[in-house]
């Protein structure tokens, strides 16, 4: 009941200080902790078995005394009544014959309430190791997910405005979720389709009686999946090409030749160079080109994904002659790179069981302590260290052997030695075997519900811009998938296939959900069915090499052939020298565009939002304006070209699309009234440019 009234939750006396001299254990993970803290002022104050009523347990809760976290129990409340009880029963200690809760079920688990229904009762089921069932939904605590749905008479849960949200719902150190979805709309019959994407993704807009948008047209698809697949708008010709063709498999030839072209590996490595913290303070910059040159031939070869995991997190030897040895060079403890692989190959974040039971999941303390003993025996032998600065003791400049020691301790912070031991895994690791070697064919095996399904997210979050379960890696039981049919399906799909990225990528490439348009009336938060696309702005290096690649002005990059795009730079810098902050014209407009620093083993790291520092880059911005004075740019060879047709061949570099009879008028007013062919020309680039059709990925 202290649980459920919030009085051990962290604001409260669940604080690592307690309050007002009265410390609980957080959420009520240790019982027996809390009887002796309710007992250590038993004598005529906190409790009262003579007088129950008199207990400052109640009276604090109920507010008959002051209290600085409010009334949490009326006296006229069953929990209220409960603990007077308990009190004038001596406070009996059950926690020794008290039957184990092994499952919490909740029903319903989820729920389309239609419109007109406001309120949603949730039936709560304890089952116990003796074998029985106990309605605990009197007991239980409820934690809504969203601000959307309140529990202010739980088990009951009531909308205060139309939405999706989920329900935590915990009891005894065992948790369950509901979710509910409150409709704005009646549901809808489902519509036919052919795609398997399409069948499970229409079947949930039909019950939630959301309507799709319409397909985008030629233009918008082939820009968008340019920029998805290839990192890159589509080359003049390509654009010219698409738009004459009229046969009805272009979109799906299309997909193929990207995800068969060079760039998508390009792509792709830097994808995971950003959430494998491939950055040149820890590895180097030998060793950043090593690990960032194994990423795009890993994907260039069509490396599974379940291998590449293997080879990760088994990795050791010369950070130099064996690139993955460098995913535990960027990690230094055992949390460090327990929390990075429960992160990037399964899609959790354990960081929160590090100090107590996870608030909002089912792992606990002991689960997070005996995950990073697997890695207590990483040991690093440094070959060299000629680093910049000397009193920064997390740089590293030089060779580096990543080996295992024959031994390695590590100790629970409530004392003692841990054994390791894998998430889901009852038995420990046999002292024996090598613990990175037995996590690495673990997480790739069919015995590990996790990795699957944390990959597909990933590869629907990167062409759609939002995971199934978002943040994608959040796999928490409050946070549950958007779609959960969805994601069991895509994550059976990347089995059958071999772990390989491209068989799954394709398959979304080519459905509806992801050729839908976005319309301007949908300006709800996004709830993840797909019923729509949803416009976002361009990543750092691929809006530099858009406006490389439209003006025709190759990048010019310190210490790197010309011509190199700012999506096959191995590290965070664009210059192999200097100092960590940006060195050059091109590191600030990376990192003002949001390129991140690669710190973290999230690709919440990298920034999307617009800033104003955003705009002077591209309105007064040198690297911009450089780009469009050039001599040899593509504004040279359109000078003496006939102005209807420069004009078409810019709309289409910037735009993959014709202007319209109004814009082509007004181009051409824009380019007559400049000083020169030449200057006209320049203004309608940089206009274009600068439009949110260029900016934004449609």
């Amino acid at each position: 009941m202290l649980v459920r009234a919030g009085c051990s939750s962290g604001p409260c006396h669940g604080n690592l200080n307690g309050k007002g001299g009265f410390k609980l254990s957080l959420r009520g993970e240790d019982p027996s902790f809390d009887l002796r803290a309710i007992l250590r002022g038993a004598t005529g104050r906190r409790v009262s078995s003579l007088d129950p009523a008199e207990s400052l347990l109640l009276k604090k809760a109920s507010g008959a005394v002051p209290h600085e976290g409010g009334v949490r129990l009326n006296p006229d409340t069953f929990g209220h009544k409960l603990l007077a009880r308990w009190i004038a029963a001596g406070c009996p200690d059950d926690t020794a014959k008290a039957p184990a809760v092994t499952r919490l079920q909740v029903s319903p688990g989820e729920q389309f309430v239609r419109p007109g229904i406001d309120k949603v009762l949730l039936k709560v089921t304890a089952l116990l190791a003796d074998g029985t069932r106990r309605d605990v939904g009197a007991l239980a605590s409820f934690e809504p997910g969203t601000l959307a749905l309140v529990t202010h008479a739980a088990p009951v849960v009531e909308a205060n405005r139309r939405g999706a949200g989920s329900v935590l719902v915990s009891y005894a150190g065992a948790q369950a979720v509901a979710r509910l979805h409150f409709l704005d709309h009646e549901p809808l019959p489902m519509a036919e389709a052919a795609h398997p994407v399409d069948r499970l993704v229409q079947g949930r807009l039909a019950r939630a009686g959301e309507k799709t948008a319409p397909p985008v047209s030629d233009h918008v698809f082939l820009r968008r999946v340019w920029f998805d697949l290839a990192g890159t708008p589509p080359p003049v010709e390509v654009s010219r090409a698409f738009l004459a063709d009229k046969s009805p498999d272009k979109r799906a030839r299309q997909v193929d030749a990207l995800l068969e072209g060079p760039a998508f590996a390009e792509v792709m490595a830097l994808k995971w160079a950003d959430i494998l913290r491939v950055e040149e303070k820890t590895l180097d910059a030998r060793g950043v080109a090593a690990m960032h040159g194994w990423l795009r031939r890993a994907f260039l070869d069509r490396m599974p994904l379940d291998a590449m995991a293997r080879e990760l997190i088994s990795g050791r030897g010369s950070t130099y002659a064996h690139p993955p040895a460098n995913f535990y060079r960027a990690l230094r403890d055992e949390q460090a790179r327990a929390e990075a692989v429960g992160q990037v190959f399964l899609g959790l974040r354990l960081q929160c069981a590090k100090c107590h039971n996870h608030p909002f999941d089912r792992w606990k303390q002991d689960d997070y302590h005996g995950f990073a003993s697997l890695f207590s025996r990483v040991r690093y032998q440094i070959l060299s260290n000629d680093k910049r600065d000397m009193l920064d003791k997390h740089e590293f400049n030089g060779e580096q052997i990543v080996y295992m020691a024959r031994a390695g301790e590590y100790k629970h912070p409530g004392g003692g030695l841990v054994v390791p031991r894998i998430l889901d895994l009852a038995g420990a690791v046999p002292a024996s075997a090598d613990p990175l070697v037995v996590l690495a064919e673990w997480v790739g095996s069919a015995a590990n519900p996790y990795f699957a399904k944390a990959q597909a997210n990933r590869l629907w979050r990167h062409l759609m811009g939002r995971g199934l379960v978002d943040p994608e890696d959040d796999f928490r039981l409050a946070n549950p998938p958007s779609n959960p049919e969805l994601l069991e399906f895509l994550a059976a799909e990347l089995v059958r296939g071999g772990f390989e990225a491209r068989s799954v990528l394709r398959l979304i490439a080519t459905s509806q959900a992801y050729q839908r348009s976005w319309t301007s009336d949908d300006d709800e938060e996004d709830d993840g069915l797909a019923s729509s696309s949803r416009p976002r702005p361009l990543p750092a290096e691929q809006v530099l090499d858009a406006l490389s690649q439209v003006t025709g002005s190759p990048l010019q990059l310190k210490g790197w052939p010309k011509g190199t795009r700012a999506q096959e730079l191995p590290g965070v810098l664009a210059t192999r020298e200097g100092g960590r902050r940006p060195s050059s014209d091109v590191d600030r407009f990376l990192r003002v565009f949001g390129k991140p620093e690669r710190l973290l083993s999230c690709d919440c790291e990298r920034s999307s939002e617009p800033t104003l520092a955003q705009t002077f880059q591209l309105l007064t911005g040198d690297l911009l304006q450089e780009m469009l004075a050039r001599s040899d740019n593509r504004l040279g060879g359109l000078v003496s070209a006939p102005l209807d047709k420069a004009v078409e061949e810019l709309y289409l570099a910037a735009l993959a699309r014709r202007p319209s009879a109004g814009e082509a008028g007004g181009a051409a007013r824009i380019v007559s009234s400049a000083r020169s062919r030449r200057e006209g020309l320049e203004d309608l680039l940089w206009g274009l440019v600068n439009s949110r059709e260029f900016l934004l990925r449609w």
